[in-house]
């Protein structure tokens, strides 16, 4: 359910390119300041100069901490979206056994006493064909690919001990 992340590490990219960019033009105004001109008028310039290159070196480093942030939020949804896959493939191997087994058990009384399940010839103990029906029936259905439900559904089995 999660997209692509490679669009936002893109634009992580390009705004370290931007901050690199910026921070680099504010060096190049810090290093103006040293001009040979003496008046108030120069005082003032050489002023708005460095007051312009600490500017550009906080709009760099916003930059710089806003492309940490999608970092760390790709990174965040690529570890979700594995999560979800192990998540997948553990319940939906579990669920498809206890679907075969349900479907195709068959109960019979042995002995004259005794309860029997055999799935396809073979005996089976009752506590597996009773998880079995525990399985279905509190997951009727596999939760679409790629959905955070999965992580619910595993959280259940594991709580369970299924």
């Amino acid at each position: 359910m999660y997209g692509d992340m490679t669009p936002l590490s893109r634009d992580s990219e390009a705004m370290r390119v931007l901050a690199t960019d910026t921070r680099e033009r504010g060096v190049q105004l810090a290093a103006a300041v040293g001009t040979t001109w003496v008046s108030s008028a120069a005082a003032k310039y050489s002023q708005s100069l460095v007051d312009r290159s600490h500017d550009f070196s906080v709009a760099a480093q916003a930059l710089d901490e806003a492309a940490d942030a999608l970092d760390a939020h790709v990174r965040s949804v690529e570890e979700l979206k594995r999560a979800i896959l192990a998540a997948e493939a553990f319940v939906s191997d579990r669920w498809h056994d206890a679907t075969r087994l349900v479907g195709n058990v068959v109960e019979s009384v042995e002995s004259g006493v005794a309860t029997v399940f055999h799935f396809f010839g073979a005996a089976v103990p009752d506590y597996l064909v009773h998880q079995a029906h525990d399985i279905v029936h509190m997951l009727p259905a596999l939760p679409t690919p790629g959905s955070k439900d999965w992580l619910d559904a595993l959280d259940t089995f594991h709580r369970r001990g299924w």
